[in-house]
């Protein structure tokens, strides 16, 4: 079984401008001291969005909305599938390595209840970097990285962008300092970029027997998707809209792999 799609070789200016561009700025709103003064300004601004619009927003970065996205792209970006995949692991290692060093207070924990605009569950501890935002510039970059067509101007504007209101929804819902989510972008990327050269070691989107694993992965986290309660109560018409989509494209891609020669 092969890609639809071209190779695409690495490119050293999408592999490290973003990423050094996001952690210079986490290390210059953290030492200049204005990442609480910064959070109270963007989780007040965010706030005047109904609160179904960030918790949406920011579930779509959970663990389990993030596989179901990656069933959806099964058929049309398989290769960008693996990739991410692939980065996973990294992703465990750096932020959850990260955030057990540190293990810097939340917003919630530091700033009085009338100081900030709260959405969904009550966190604690580990804020730094942010895990949701981790996880969607790692799908974002492994898009980009992977498949040509999204390096086009428009698709990856579009993509950042939704990249950019995922970490503004972590400042929304008060759960992150500004600090953190732009260091989780630059330990997305860099995972990404991980799971890019894996990937090229191990082009998995071209073997029939990887492909019907993934497919039936992503069968098993959609449907998980749409019967686990989210944290975000807000959010769950949306959580299990986006399951079942995933389950639909998981479903396609299963049954073209099996149909297709071995």
């Amino acid at each position: 079984m092969t890609s639809p799609l071209a190779l695409a070789p690495l490119s050293p200016g999408w592999c490290i401008a973003p990423p050094l561009v996001f952690a210079l700025a986490a290390t210059g709103m953290m030492a200049s001291g204005a990442n609480t003064p910064a959070f109270i300004a963007i989780n007040q601004w965010t706030s005047a969005l109904p609160d179904g619009v960030w918790a949406g927003v920011t579930d779509t970065a959970s663990v389990l909305s993030a596989g179901a996205l990656l069933a959806l792209c099964l058929n049309s970006a398989p290769r960008a599938v693996v990739t991410a995949v692939l980065a996973w692991p990294a992703g465990i290692v750096l932020v959850r390595g990260l955030k057990a060093l540190i293990d810097a207070p939340r917003p919630q924990e530091v700033l009085p209840a009338d100081a900030l605009h709260q959405i969904g569950v009550t966190l604690s501890g580990y804020s730094f970097p942010s895990g949701h935002t981790a996880t969607a510039f790692t799908l974002i970059a492994a898009l980009i990285l992977s498949t040509p067509a999204c390096r086009r101007a428009l698709p990856a504007v579009l993509l950042l962008l939704a990249g950019t209101l995922i970490a503004l929804s972590r400042i929304a819902v008060g759960a992150h300092w500004p600090g953190d989510v732009l260091a989780g972008a630059a330990a997305g990327w860099l995972c990404a970029v991980v799971g890019v050269m894996l990937a090229q070691h191990w082009p998995l989107w071209a073997s029939r027997r990887a492909m019907i694993a993934l497919s039936v992965a992503g069968i098993a986290v959609c449907l998980a998707r749409v019967f686990v309660v989210t944290g975000y109560p807000q959010a769950q018409t949306w959580a299990t809209a986006l399951g079942l989509a995933g389950l639909v494209a998981a479903g396609v891609s299963l049954k073209r792999t099996v149909a297709s020669p071995a």
